[in-house]
């Protein structure tokens, strides 16, 4: 992978996961690892991803459905702030 300094990850190794998963099978763990990382790295590049402290909740995009914000904000989902940490 380019720009990667930990976890050379190539174009041969991301075709042959993609080849092991449709045909139904895992990945083995250091496979995985290894695929995680990459994909890790590549995300942080990203200028719209930041970095956050878990654990967090992760909320989506309401529309202005302010009652579903309440729902989620309640103890029995997401937990009431200032006791939970989200990220919308």
């Amino acid at each position: 992978m380019v720009g990667s300094t930990t976890s050379l990850v190539g174009p041969d190794d991301v075709e042959s996961w993609i080849t092991t998963l449709r045909s139904g099978e895992c990945l083995s763990e250091r496979s995985l690892r290894r695929l995680c990382q990459s994909a890790s790295e590549v995300l942080m590049e990203e200028s719209n991803v930041q970095p956050v402290l878990s654990p967090v909740t992760i909320v989506g995009d309401l529309h202005g459905q302010f009652y579903d914000l309440l729902q989620l904000l309640s103890p029995e989902v997401g937990g009431e702030p200032p006791d939970s940490s989200y990220g919308m």
